[in-house]
């Protein structure tokens, strides 16, 4: 991993991820979403001696600082807070604080890191780039997770290094009205949105999510992705957010093109009315992480929250209230449309943490201002 000299440098960088797909705008608040629905409750954890320990040491800890980017009336939070004390037997204050956008997180970490202050939360969730560019500068703990957390053994959820684990997986495509688009007018590629029955009926993101991705070149490299977005831009007729669907319900548009993976969630009674496609020419998976900063106040509280979380009713509680989970958990949500995909050859491309190692990220950089700029018309 390349270190990066500078807090003003490395604060911009993880601003400039704002606006890459990797920052997706936060979970609506709780009066857009669907009732909860009740989870089972988990197995007690077993009397392994390192996880007792751990359990011992949160006790003496005796509480866990959590900023989240959800709006203060979301109950992910307090419903995970209640499982997790549950869990272990604990009764831990859980300090929960709804927070800014995952970018703003990150710099704000970095910054304590730098200076020598406790960290504002004990666990950080964030995207790829926010792990990659956090870790670079020593600012996440290094956790050996499999040796302990019976939640996290699958080695394909933990980034290199053990700094974080992935939380949930995000499948960047295309949100449709069902109602305006149906059968087969729904768009099955990147490509499709280039027909001229979409011209005028499409929205993008001024953020142009996704499309820095796609630069890479391990998928369509630089020249074909600003080609392709050009092209789209002729067809859009608005940008939005990822998580305004209402202005695909109302008529607005009828597609959302590349969506953020998740929040593709409409007004509570309509989420129906909603669809997700994963583009066959486009596949790739992305994906929230989450992680202990190495200045966290009560460290051995955030893992235990890690791999509760990370258990099937953690996994549940993130899919009601973010349309997320992790499609390697046993039971996932996601995992179908995925599997569907792969059961038909589509090969994805995953943009985790060592694809931004490997990757020049002054190319995503200088991918995203563009693309934005040539959606914007600019």
């Amino acid at each position: 991993m390349r270190p990066y000299k500078g807090t003003a440098f490395l604060v911009a960088l993880l601003l400039v991820a704002a606006c890459s797909p990797s920052a997706a705008p936060t979970a609506p608040p709780r009066s857009s979403q669907a009732p909860a629905a009740p989870v089972a409750a988990p197995a007690a954890p077993a009397r392994d001696p390192a996880l007792q320990a751990l359990v011992a040491a949160a006790r003496q800890e005796g509480a866990l600082n959590v900023i989240y980017p959800l709006e203060s009336n979301n109950d992910t939070v307090p419903r995970w807070t209640e499982g997790f004390n549950r869990l272990y037997g604990l009764s831990l204050d859980v300090r929960f604080t709804p927070g800014p956008p995952m970018p703003e997180m990150a710099a704000r970490l970095a910054q304590e890191a730098q200076a020598g202050r406790v960290a504002s939360t004990d666990v950080f969730i964030g995207a790829e780039s926010h792990i990659n560019t956090l870790a670079s500068v020593g600012a996440l703990e290094s956790v050996d997770w499999a040796s302990w957390a019976p939640n996290i053994r699958d080695p394909r959820l933990v980034a290199p290094g053990g700094v974080a684990v992935q939380l949930g997986t995000r499948t960047p495509g295309i949100a449709y009205n069902t109602t305006r688009v149906s059968g087969d007018a729904v768009p099955a590629t990147m490509q499709d949105l280039l027909k001229p029955q979409y011209r005028g009926r499409i929205a993008s993101t001024p953020y142009a999510a996704g499309f820095s991705v796609l630069g890479s070149p391990e998928i369509w490299g630089e020249a074909r992705t600003i080609e392709y977005v050009s092209k789209l831009a002729d067809q859009v007729g608005g940008l939005i957010r990822c998580n305004e669907m209402d202005r695909l319900l109302n008529g607005e548009f009828d597609a959302l093109a590349l969506d953020c993976g998740a929040e593709f969630r409409a007004s509570p009674g309509k989420e129906a009315l909603i669809g997700h496609v994963i583009p066959s020419d486009a596949a790739v998976l992305s994906y929230w992480y989450t992680a202990v900063p190495s200045h966290a106040a009560h460290p051995n509280a955030a893992k235990l929250w890690i791999n509760y979380v990370m258990g099937r009713e953690g996994q549940d509680i993130l899919y009601q209230g973010a349309h997320a989970d992790h499609h390697l958990v046993p039971g996932s949500h996601v995992a179908p449309d995925i599997e569907a995909l792969q059961a038909r050859g589509v090969k994805f491309t995953e943009t985790d943490v060592a694809f931004y190692q490997r990757t020049d990220l002054e190319l995503l950089k200088r991918l995203g201002a563009e693309t934005q700029r040539i959606l914007q018309k600019q």
